[in-house]
């Protein structure tokens, strides 16, 4: 829009300068051939009257009776002998001094008055002069503006609409490889990887083409550090699982071999050890959705699955004077990975037990939301989250303060796996603090039509 309005604005100040460069020489002519005609017409006003005044003055012989005539006719003629000698009685100066200056152009210079001078003749062949003073000119007509064409205004409409589309065509061309680097851009910050802007053969070389190759690069880059850090979690995670089974394996060794005494160091092996075999898997896990890995899909019953979920918590919550508590709302069906779900769910609920306050309750509510949506929220009464870091919690291995320090107990990917669990199943997740105390997480899926 704005390359159209500059084009017709563009075009309309060159038309009105091209327009203004023309107008004034055609008034200047205008002018001087309005002039040209008003001298013409008076010359042959002025030799009328000069032939009929000497015509007049040889058969009367009398040139006071021509100046009465004159008078009574109140004319602006005067009548003079080819010498100058004026015929006719009044005559004003300027008059005089032009024709005179007629006769002797160098010692009579012409006066400021317009006179027009013509010289006659009698029925005799007399020679004489005719002279009349200019009457002030009156201005000359104005220029009207030009009549338009026929059909002047649908030219007008067709001219404006075959210019808009041009500058639509040619803005859409310039632009376009704006937007294929823009739509490969969001595809990128997605997570698709391996989005690239589309490249033409050879390309023309220009700015934006050399910006998208840039932007090719910059991802491909990007593309193969992820793959590589992806890769070696996988790898650790595996080559992990090896040496764990033998200590294991030695750890019951030990327990055989072992006095009493030290019953109490091997509990705590064997405690540390279940606790990266945890982390393991869940390092697995996280690798596997990260990669897009949603295993086998079918109907899940979301209200079954919250209440599943809520009963198992509320068993452990009991046993640290903690509570779960959960309203439903039934006939809530979506197609997903139902291991998954569950997995994310309780990562998110099994966190809210374990920093909810003492004596307090973790609230859960499943409802239906707006626009096909299902909408869990899992709310605490613990410290709550500083709020610049709402969003960070869902990033593995991330800690917030004292309050979720090591100490806890927990691996710190748990909140990740079930932000990469939700998103896989196309919703989305989010944490806010509640005022007063407590932080909310609230996950939403995406219904299909039917539910």
């Amino acid at each position: 829009m704005w390359f159209w309005l500059s084009t017709i604005l563009s075009g309309l100040v060159f038309f009105l300068i091209a327009f203004n460069l023309r107008i004034s020489p055609i008034r200047d002519e205008r002018r001087r051939h309005f002039e040209f005609e008003r001298q013409r017409t008076l010359s042959d006003a002025v030799l009328l009257y000069g032939s009929t005044a000497a015509a007049i003055s040889e058969k009367e012989g009398s040139p006071a009776w021509v100046d009465a005539r004159q008078q009574a006719a109140r004319s602006r003629g005067y009548l003079f002998a080819a010498d100058g000698t004026p015929l006719s009685q009044g005559v004003p100066q300027p008059v005089q001094e032009a024709v005179l200056g007629n006769i002797r152009p160098a010692a009579h210079p012409p006066g400021r008055v317009s006179v027009v001078v013509v010289k006659v003749h009698g029925p005799s062949g007399t020679p004489y002069l005719a002279a009349a003073a200019l009457p002030s000119a009156p201005p000359p007509p104005e220029l009207k503006p030009f009549p338009p064409p026929p059909h002047f205004w649908l030219q007008l409409l067709i001219t404006f609409v075959v210019s808009g589309l041009v500058c639509y065509g040619l803005s859409w061309r310039i632009t376009a490889p704006v937007r294929r680097l823009r739509a490969a851009a969001q595809a990128l910050a997605e997570g698709d990887l391996a989005s690239r802007v589309p490249m033409g053969r050879g390309g023309s070389g220009d700015e934006l083409t050399d910006l998208g190759r840039d932007f090719n690069l910059m991802a491909g880059r990007i593309e193969k550090l992820v793959q590589a850090h992806q890769q070696l979690v996988r790898d650790v995670s595996h080559e992990l699982r090896s040496p764990l089974a033998r200590l294991n394996v030695a750890l019951g060794i030990a327990r055989k071999k072992s006095p009493p005494s030290a019953a109490t160091a091997l509990d705590r092996i064997e405690y540390e050890g279940e606790r990266l075999n945890l982390l393991i898997g869940e390092l697995i896990t996280l690798s596997k959705l990260e990669e897009g890995v949603a295993g086998e899909k079918g109907d899940i019953d979301l209200a079954g699955l919250v209440e599943e979920v809520a009963r198992d918590a509320e068993f452990e919550a009991c046993a640290v004077n903690r509570h779960v508590n959960f309203s439903l709302v039934t006939g809530l069906h979506l197609q997903g990975n139902r291991e998954l779900l569950r997995r994310a769910l309780e990562n998110v609920v099994r966190n809210a037990v374990h920093y909810t306050a003492q004596g307090s309750s973790v609230e859960i509510v499943l409802e239906r939301g707006e626009e096909l949506q299902a909408v869990i929220r899992v709310r605490d009464f613990g410290p709550g989250v500083p709020q610049a870091q709402l969003s960070d919690i869902f990033r593995p291995f991330y800690r917030v303060g004292e309050a979720r320090d090591r100490q806890s107990g927990g691996t710190g990917i748990g909140l990740a796996i079930a932000e990469k669990t939700v998103v896989l199943h196309r919703g989305s997740i989010a944490a806010r603090n509640i005022a007063g105390a407590g932080l909310e997480v609230e996950i939403r899926l995406p219904l299909p039509a039917r539910s």
